[in-house]
């Protein structure tokens, strides 16, 4: 009988083109993926379940608030300063010798002053790979820690008036 755990190891090893050809030959011999090897392969495999649901979001996003008081936009601005300065913190660990940090990991970890988990982990998933776990502990973690950074910005920024 063949040995099956070789035959898997075998086939995970194997070049892509390889790994085609063996799942053009089980389909030829009547296997069929199940269903959740379908969705990977459409939604995730494919990138767009990522893509569909960043612009549900964006298609959510009401933009009244920021209407009505254009101060707020100083709040997205500091995400995209974060972004910024993360990426050159990056990129200044390099330049010192610290920590040695390729430009796609850099912006990889960089993504993560956007303060947005989803595309941190998107981007460094099509980026830097080898940087994924760290990068998701970390964008969950910062997020996780929101609503004790925030309470004090939005008493330093708004007036005892406006937050009545």
């Amino acid at each position: 009988a063949p040995d099956v755990h070789a035959i898997k190891e075998a086939l995970a090893l194997a070049l892509p083109s390889v790994q085609s050809q063996m799942e053009n030959l089980a389909v030829d011999m009547g296997y069929t993926p199940g269903v959740l090897a379908l969705f990977y392969k459409v939604a995730i495999g494919s990138g767009v379940a990522p893509l569909v649901i960043f612009m549900g979001v964006g298609a959510m996003t009401d933009f009244g608030p920021l209407l009505a008081n254009p101060r707020t936009l100083l709040l997205g601005a500091a995400a995209q300063f974060g972004i910024f300065a993360t990426v050159l913190g990056a990129l200044t660990l390099n330049y010192f010798g610290l920590i040695a940090f390729t430009l796609p990991q850099a912006a990889a970890i960089g993504i993560i002053g956007g303060a947005d988990g989803p595309t941190a982990i998107y981007l460094s998933g099509k980026l830097a790979p080898e940087l994924l776990g760290a990068i998701a502990v970390a964008a969950y973690s910062y997020m996780a820690l929101v609503p004790l950074i925030q309470p004090p910005i939005m008493r330093a920024l708004t007036s005892e008036k406006e937050r009545k």
